[in-house]
């Protein structure tokens, strides 16, 4: 009898244990360890341009205004590219569908998607002009890699 009680505080003690550590770990898990918050990509330019390149509080202003420009012409170019796809790839559905209009149709989203890096290509030549002639090479060396993730698939 003795030995059966050593046993269920034994269990008890063990299960108790188990269930602390458990609770512990799910705590650290969801609270302490919580991973930091991704940046958006205006916080990461905005963040490269401080510490990378050493924009000052002027320059920021400057390029924040410029940013602010290119935002509101970039949506309504990604959405007239969206458009074109959609209609683009629509066309699957069409029984009797020419090359032509197939053509045509590739042509156009070709015409925005050029439209819409030629916006990048200024915007970035305007941010450029922020720079000091020190800031230059640091800035050149920053847009490849920003480029670079522009231009890759998986973004790295």
């Amino acid at each position: 009898m003795i030995d059966s009680v050593k046993k269920n505080k034994a269990l008890v003690s063990i299960i108790i244990f188990l269930l602390i550590t458990n609770v512990a770990m799910l705590v650290f898990f969801l609270v302490v360890n919580k991973p930091a918050p991704r940046p958006s990509r205006h916080e990461g330019m905005t963040g490269m341009l401080q510490k990378d390149v050493g924009f000052n509080k002027q320059q920021l202003d400057a390029y924040q205004s410029l940013r602010k420009n290119q935002l509101d012409s970039m949506h309504t170019l990604f959405d007239d590219l969206k458009k074109a796809k959609i209609d683009f790839y629509d066309m699957i559905y069409e029984p009797d569908m020419n090359d032509s209009l197939l053509e045509s149709s590739a042509d156009n989203i070709a015409t925005k998607q050029k439209k819409l890096e030629m916006r990048m290509f200024y915007h970035f030549k305007a941010v450029r002009t922020i720079c000091t002639p020190d800031q230059l090479p640091k800035f050149d060396s920053t847009l490849k890699k920003v480029v670079m993730r522009m231009i890759s698939r998986n973004g790295k």
